[in-house]
């Protein structure tokens, strides 16, 4: 490809503040593909860029002999207003230090921003449509119309002038076509071999698990509808709410309103990867009722670990499940139709192992850690030789 091996990268990105601690799903991704990346002959050093709100225990951190983790002070507000000024001088300045091949941005929001204000050899890996997030809610106020458009305007600049975008899923590279001015090609977002290791799944109670940000978009409120028909048929069944709640007032509107189902629902609030794991390895099924989503990383870890998935059918969800194979897909809305596919799990547990196993094979299929990386070096190698 004309690039010579020994590859500079630096990676701007959502990543761990503290080792075995991974928040949300980007985190987990990134902990997982820097050790694959490290382990990729073509791959010399590998600096990691992690923008903070003063809540880095340390300034840098080592991860092996080719991995540094730097915890840079962000800038706490009017970074898309700003275009993220503030963030941007404070990466140029690692950028003239270390001098890369490659700056590799995690997300199309302000890590894009960032990336291709200090860079001309950019990678952007699409880590959820945020213009499209945002648009959902535009409607509310003046403020969040306003957002939106930072935002929208944001997300084209990134766009335009990133060398090479990665989608996730075949449903974020139809919404970004016709935006992306360099290579656009798709890669899925690995899972880390712990939650491989989850599998075969045990027998388990009649458990299912929410994992993810307590918000609107996720449709809480739909699914406690659902499990509430599925528990008056299923008295046994438990529904256990783990993810951060970063709304206290509509936390608490939710927990209200799980009430009434008098225990069967248990808000576990933020866990790290380790109580996750266990969780999972408890869950008959993990399910999911949102509005909108792309690859939702939860997904992947369910399948990694044996486990079914219901869902609704948005995004790019449907290239994960196959409906009747690996898990169900309701349309979205279709509360009875959830609760009808929740008590068919919780009611045959032999049908929730078949479809388990065959998520994992799909899972190790899409999302091994190793055939990631082998992937994003070759784009890297692509990128690095223009």
């Amino acid at each position: 490809m004309g690039a010579p091996l020994g590859l500079n990268v630096v990676m701007i990105a959502t990543y761990p503040l503290e080792p075995g601690r991974v928040v949300g799903g980007i985190e987990s991704v990134t902990s997982t593909l820097v050790p694959a990346l490290a382990a990729r002959p073509e791959i010399e050093t590998l600096t990691v860029l992690r923008f903070h709100t003063g809540d880095a225990p340390t300034p840098t951190r080592r991860e092996g002999p080719k991995v540094e983790i730097r915890y840079l002070r962000g800038q706490s507000r009017l970074s898309v207003l700003t275009r993220s000024l503030l963030d941007v001088r404070r990466a140029r300045r690692v950028i003239a230090e270390l001098r890369p091949d490659v700056v590799h941005a995690q997300e199309i929001g302000v890590p894009g921003e960032i990336a291709t204000r200090v860079s001309d050899r950019v990678v952007v890996t699409v880590h959820g449509l945020i213009h499209v997030e945002t648009k959902l809610r535009a409607a509310a106020s003046f403020k969040e119309r306003l957002r939106y458009h930072l935002i929208a305007a944001m997300v084209g600049r990134v766009l335009r002038r990133a060398r090479a975008v990665v989608s996730i899923s075949d449903y974020d590279a139809r919404a970004l076509a016709g935006s992306v001015r360099g290579e656009h090609l798709s890669i899925p977002n690995p899972t880390a071999p712990e939650f491989f290791a989850l599998a075969p799944s045990a027998r388990t109670a009649k458990r299912l698990l929410f994992a993810g940000v307590l918000s609107p978009r996720k449709n809480p409120e739909g699914l406690l509808d659902a499990f509430a028909i599925a528990a008056a048929q299923v008295p046994d069944a438990r529904l256990i709410i783990v993810g951060p709640q970063p709304d206290p007032d509509y936390a608490r509107a939710i927990i209200e309103r799980a009430a009434a189902l008098r225990g069967r629902v248990e808000f576990v609030g933020m866990v790290d990867n380790e109580r996750l794991r266990a969780e999972l390895a408890l869950a008959r099924a993990v399910v999911l009722f949102s509005h909108e989503e792309t690859a939702p990383t939860i997904l992947a870890q369910a399948m990694a670990a044996g486990k079914p998935v219901l869902s609704s059918r948005v995004g790019g969800v449907a290239e994960m499940v196959a409906d009747g194979e690996n898990g169900y897909l309701v349309e979205p809305g279709e509360v009875r139709a959830l609760a009808a596919r929740m008590v068919e799990l919780l009611e045959n547990q032999q049908l929730a192992l078949d479809f388990g196993q065959r998520g994992h094979e799909i899972a190790r299929e899409r999302f091994d850690p190793d055939a990631v990386a082998r992937r994003t070096v070759e784009t890297y190698l692509r990128v690095a030789a223009r």
